[in-house]
């Protein structure tokens, strides 16, 4: 039984060790889609010295994706989503800027520079948040 309780009490004085060390949450950006089209989603963020824009990211009708992983709070970011025909959806009352884009899957650094050729300059809106995490509706 002596085993039992010295068990028993080391687990109750490491408890607090173990509570203390929580796990910090993963923070994101998710964007849902409430619309009876199918959202494709891009997103610019500053980084390093410099905006990054990548896409794509398909947002079914009904569903939510995450677009983005990062405190919210801490990063400057814009999107960009569009339906299957290309038409963007206009997100009222936000600031807005121009990054350049691909139709297809793409990554690119300095994407509020010039665009090249194969690129698309696009108006893409603000991501505001004061929470860690951000969800935005498309409606």
């Amino acid at each position: 039984m002596k085993a039992v309780n010295s068990l028993f009490i080391s687990g109750l004085l490491s408890m607090p060790l173990v509570m203390g060390t929580a796990v910090e949450a993963k923070a994101d950006l998710i964007v849902c889609s409430s619309a009876s089209d199918k959202a494709y989603v891009a997103k610019a963020w500053y980084s390093e010295g410099s905006w990054v824009a990548s896409g794509w990211t398909h947002v079914n009708p009904g569903e939510c994706e995450t677009v983005l992983i990062g405190d919210m709070r801490r990063v400057s970011t814009y999107i960009y989503a569009a339906d299957n025909e290309w038409r963007p959806w206009e997100l009222q009352n936000r600031s807005t800027a121009i990054f350049c884009l691909k139709q297809s899957s793409f990554k690119i650094v300095d994407a509020d520079g010039s665009c090249s050729s194969s690129m698309l300059p696009k108006t893409f809106y603000k991501v505001v948040s004061d929470r860690y995490d951000y969800r935005l509706n498309l409606r």
